[in-house]
């Protein structure tokens, strides 16, 4: 009985996988579709990806001086983490 159970589950457990990479591959499908691409060209705004990188990482690099050096004033190594 217990074999038998087991058995049933495994199938279950089987058929399941095997719907869930139907899903996926038909998810896929669409994604990667002309309509989709034809989609995402439509909509795509440029104006919303990160362009200024570069002050961002001068901008961080500014913060962690100066919390180095207040946790150096302070003597707090809380701060000190902070600064990296």
């Amino acid at each position: 009985e217990k074999c038998s159970m087991t058995d049933k589950e495994w199938e279950e457990r089987q058929k399941t996988r095997q719907e869930e990479m139907e899903a996926v591959s038909k998810a896929l499908a669409i994604l990667s579709g002309d309509d989709a691409h034809d989609l995402f060209t439509r909509t795509f705004n440029p104006a919303l990806l990160q362009k200024d990188a570069v002050e961002n990482v001068a901008r961080q690099a500014k913060a962690s001086k100066l919390l180095s050096a207040v946790a150096a004033k302070f003597h707090n190594p809380r701060l000190a983490t902070l600064a990296y």
